[in-house]
């Protein structure tokens, strides 16, 4: 990068002291002014900025170890996510940012015979992105910033398809039913079809408050 032409920036009254430290900051200053330049646009701000940015934007939910474009593109989708907050936009949005995925959202009117009123449930297409423990947490943060006050999660379900070039294809299941309190999963069902078929089944438990996780 060539180095910007100096150029003072004091009144004529500045001391002859004023102007030395002035002529000393000079390179700094001049980096303070660029980032500003670019501090507002999300794909432009410097890496080590974009907290900052995100709390600017009043990002909801923020993690230190989200990759740099998954950073970005929540701080894109923040104002956004905030217009259209209570609605399923939002919580489309919400997803999308963070995620990649799709989500489907079923409200108790469209489903009375096993929703509550009052209450929703959701399900997410993971074609983009990996499943692991960290999953549910971030899909349970994400929708509840983004729904309405009114309505309750009741259940969260995770639809996973990966496929490969020599036409072997991986398909798990994973349905999450949601309360409030303690979480326990009850179990994960995965199964391969191909030439050579594999099914494994994997009982566990993990507890971190009062909801039961039922996977299948």
């Amino acid at each position: 990068m060539s180095q910007p032409e100096f150029v003072s920036k004091l009144p004529p009254s500045a001391s002859p002291l004023e102007r030395v430290m002035e002529q000393i900051f000079f390179e700094e200053i001049a980096l303070i002014e660029r980032d500003i330049k670019d501090f507002l646009d999300p794909y432009k701000c410097r890496a080590d900025l974009l907290p900052y940015l995100a709390w600017e934007m009043s990002v909801d939910d923020w993690d230190e170890n989200w990759d740099e474009i998954t950073k970005r593109d929540v701080i894109a989708a923040a104002i956004e996510i905030h217009i259209y907050k209570g609605t399923r936009y939002a919580l489309d949005k919400s997803i999308e940012s963070i995620r990649q995925d799709g989500l489907s959202v079923t409200e108790w009117f469209e489903d009375k015979a096993k929703l509550r009123p009052g209450f929703f449930r959701v399900n997410l297409q993971a074609r983009n992105s990996d499943i692991d423990e960290n999953t549910v947490p971030q899909i349970f943060k994400a929708v509840n910033n983004a729904k309405n006050t009114r309505s309750h999660l009741e259940s969260i379900s995770i639809t996973s398809q990966v496929s490969n070039p020599v036409k072997n294809s991986v398909l798990s299941r994973m349905g999450m039913i949601v309360r409030s309190g303690p979480w326990r999963t009850e179990n994960i069902t995965s199964s391969v079809n191909s030439n050579n078929v594999c099914f494994m089944r994997l009982g566990m438990i993990i507890r971190s408050g009062a909801l039961p996780l039922e996977i299948t």
